[in-house]
């Protein structure tokens, strides 16, 4: 029975990937190993959002290769965001590497594995698999992989809402990796949902690249509700159903409606993830995050008005091209203003082809 060693790098998002992933191969009679030395298959889920995740995907991959000496068919793998945006490159660059999947092709890892194995087992590898993203294949993989209910449960599971993003912030990449915004029904996740707590979940954290603007360009408000806040009652119905997170949102589309269901829909967590990047309106104009500091600012107050007992956290970005000391200072004044419970403060790093990486 072969062995598969997944190891994830990046977000919430890239870690549901994963898990769904590894279920298929569990249903195809793989088992999962968690290590790399047992492995028959060793896949790398990767995270392009900053230089150092690369370069941690990319060197514990050179490190695995030494595998290869005792295991002349063990098949390597990258999935995800850095394999979408580097694509044919990476096979030029790691000599033992065998499949490079992207973002759209997790439905399609497995048979490509198995197609790995089978020529490697007739001495048939002169070309070596490589798969990116097929547009005419983005519906099929989001279904494929949303439908897909993984069977080891824990009290706590990601549940995708939505994927791609169409914001394009001029630091990110992600738009390019995972493509446009494409939204789940409802009634789908409400039905993934109650399968999960069927089955023991207590907890779940709907997913999204900007998991508050969910459906605004498929399905319509109601009653001045959001598509996002119609799910989160439809999810709050849920029977059994304990705890709702979700990650990660943006000001842009955090209106009046999102803030208010904190005080009417209990199961939402006391928490929110909320990124504000900078308190420098200069810099969020360079970043192209369509929102004045204060406006962050003004959101927060009102969480925490309508929720006095709720954290938050965020993320800040700091050394963007063009920041000055006076941008820096106003970026610590809305920290200190917040009070943020906790936050994930990263050096800026360039990604190929965003538009900040020419700044």
């Amino acid at each position: 029975m072969p062995r598969v060693y997944l190891r994830t790098y990046g977000c919430q998002m890239n870690e549901r990937d994963s898990e769904q992933v590894a279920q298929m191969f569990v249903e195809r009679g793989f088992t999962i190993t968690q290590q790399s030395e047992d492995a028959d298959v060793i896949l790398l889920n990767t995270c392009s959002v900053r230089d150092q995740a690369e370069q941690k995907a990319l060197g514990n991959m050179r490190h695995l290769g030494k595998h290869r000496r005792h295991r002349p068919n063990l098949v390597y793998g990258f999935m995800g965001c850095m394999a979408q945006s580097r694509g044919q490159d990476l096979i030029k660059d790691v000599p033992h590497l065998d499949l490079v999947a992207g973002t759209q092709k997790y439905h399609r890892v497995v048979d490509h594995v198995e197609e790995i194995i089978r020529k490697k087992e007739a001495n048939q590898m002169d070309d070596l698999r490589f798969s990116i993203v097929d547009i005419d294949e983005e519906e099929e993989s989001q279904n494929t992989i949303s439908s897909h209910v993984d069977k080891n449960f824990k009290i706590s599971e990601f549940v995708s809402i939505m994927q791609g993003c169409n914001m394009k912030c001029s630091f990110c990449i992600v738009p390019y990796t995972r493509g446009g915004e494409r939204a789940r029904p409802i009634q789908d996740i409400v039905d993934e949902c109650q399968r999960l707590v069927d089955s023991g979940v207590r907890e779940v954290t709907l997913l999204g690249q900007i998991v508050n603007l969910y459906g605004r360009h498929e399905f319509p408000k109601v009653d001045g509700k959001s598509p996002f806040v119609q799910l989160l009652e439809a999810v709050h119905e849920v029977n059994g159903l304990e705890r709702i997170r979700f990650t990660s949102p943006h000001p842009i589309g955090y209106k009046e409606d999102v803030i208010h269901a904190f005080s009417y829909l209990p199961k939402l967590v006391d928490h929110v993830h909320f990124p504000m990047q900078s308190g420098s309106d200069r810099i969020l104009k360079k970043m192209r995050r369509p929102y004045k500091a204060q406006r962050f600012i003004e959101i927060c107050d009102q969480m925490k008005a309508v929720r006095p007992n709720i954290a938050i956290s965020t993320d800040i970005i700091v050394g963007f091209p063009g920041e000055t000391e006076e941008d820096y200072q106003l970026t610590k004044e809305a920290v200190k203003h917040v009070q943020f419970d906790q936050a994930f403060v990263f050096r800026y790093s360039p990604r190929k082809d965003t538009p900040a990486a020419e700044m």
